[in-house]
């Protein structure tokens, strides 16, 4: 049996293994097939953390723990909180009083106990199975979840908390997101998770972050995600568009995409606190970012001259700069596409990218001619591509369906219920 079948059989016997834990029989999410005896089980596999050596675990009510070495199984039953720390290549558990329960294991899993328990880790609640692995020095902490209750913790934080009359905009996002999702399954080659909880994949908060209003739209929306050639569109979603979204190839350096392309939603997102937008530069605080920039794509410490002019080459189609060139006084320096947000920034904050690329340049001059200061006045927040959010909710407001919403920004898109 190779690595991939041992996988799934392990990982059925945790499910398995979940369903007698739980109080009553039904498993959540799992369905049977209207032809043949199978049973489609849409699970992802989160990565939470990798850079501790140790986590404290527990659960709202008492939790199972699945103890792995070399093939063989032993399960505990526990109901205060345990400590799994890192031994190497191994991983031991530990219990409230400092005893060790089990120690030297290749793995580790804990499984909630009783309908609607939930585990307790890294301060936030979740539903489905923890498991632990060595990893190095560290632990692998992966969050093993359904389809659908990963999207209880992944559509809060990129819409918020919304109202009765946005819970389109909102159906909109939570199939978008699993669209994504289905679609980035087996994107992480040889590694044991699917997707990270950061902004690399899609901020995944856990049940600590669910809202009622979110979990009813994901329920009205079970198992609907978007095809496009019979295969899973690519869902990118952003902030703010400013009134027009963007073609992905001339956004990125990505290929042109029948349904990732420039559409106009007037001033469905002009509600947005970024629909309109300026950051104001010196002269000195736009070069000290350029060499900045500079520096950190070349690899080594660069210095240019004072500045002396900055030209809009040539836009995209949704309005965004294709290319902009900043002449100092002996070079000319051109910056294209998204990363021009890198190379600016922001003086409001530092740490952040600029809004948008959608921006027009106003610029103050000294006497002789050379750039004094520099205002960007843009629109919108985000890179521009596929759906926007801001414009959804905007959209909701107004009586569209999710379904119309989706493909107002996904163009000649099909909407499919896979389970």
């Amino acid at each position: 049996m190779d690595k991939a079948l041992k996988y799934l059989a392990r990982l059925g016997t945790a499910f398995c293994l979940m369903a007698l834990v739980w109080s009553c029989a039904r498993v959540p999410g799992l369905q049977e097939e209207k032809n043949g005896e199978y049973i489609r089980i849409p699970f992802v596999r989160v990565l939470l953390e990798e850079n501790k050596s140790e986590s404290i675990i527990s659960a709202e009510g008492s939790f199972a723990i699945e103890c792995l070495k070399d093939g063989e199984q032993s399960i505990y039953y526990v109901a205060q909180p345990v400590r799994i720390v890192n031994q190497g290549t191994f991983v031991k558990v530990i219990n409230s009083k400092n005893n060790i329960i089990a120690e030297r294991l290749d793995e580790i899993n804990i499984l909630p106990r009783g309908n609607n328990n939930k585990l307790i880790v890294l301060d936030k609640k979740y539903r489905g199975i923890m498991k632990f692995l060595p990893d190095g020095g560290n632990l692998k902490l992966i969050n093993i979840i359904y389809m659908e209750d990963y999207l209880r913790g992944v559509v809060p934080p990129e819409l918020g908390k919304r109202k009765e009359s946005e819970i389109e905009a909102v159906k909109a996002q939570a199939v978008a997101a699993r669209t994504y999702a289905m679609a980035h399954l087996k994107q992480y080659a040889n590694q044991p998770y699917d997707m990270k909880s950061s902004i690399i994949d899609q901020v995944y908060g856990g049940a600590s972050v669910e809202l009622k209003l979110v979990n009813r739209a994901i329920d009205e929306t079970a198992g609907q995600v978007l095809y496009s050639n019979d295969k899973y569109v690519t869902a990118y979603y952003h902030s703010t568009c400013g009134g027009m979204t963007d073609d992905i190839e001339k956004v990125w350096e990505r290929k042109e995409s029948p349904y990732l392309k420039a559409v106009t939603d007037g001033d469905a997102c002009s509600w947005s606190k970024y629909f309109r937008w300026k950051e104001h530069f010196t002269e000195k605080q736009l070069r000290s970012r350029i060499e900045q920039y500079l520096s950190s794509d070349r690899g080594r410490d660069l210095r240019i001259e004072k500045i002396k002019d900055i030209k809009i080459i040539d836009r995209t189609p949704g309005g965004r700069i294709n290319r902009l060139q900043v002449k100092t006084e002996n070079d000319i320096y051109t910056f294209k596409k998204d990363r021009i947000r890198w190379v600016i920034g922001r003086t409001s904050n530092p740490d952040l990218i600029l809004p948008s690329a959608n921006f027009d340049v106003q610029i103050t001059r000294t006497n002789d001619g050379y750039v004094e200061a520099v205002t960007f006045a843009g629109k919108g927040y985000g890179h521009g591509v596929g759906m926007c959010q801001c414009g959804a909710i905007g959209l909701s407001r107004e009586g569209w369906t999710f379904d119309n919403i989706l493909k107002k920004y996904y163009t000649d898109v099909e909407l499919k219920k896979l389970y």
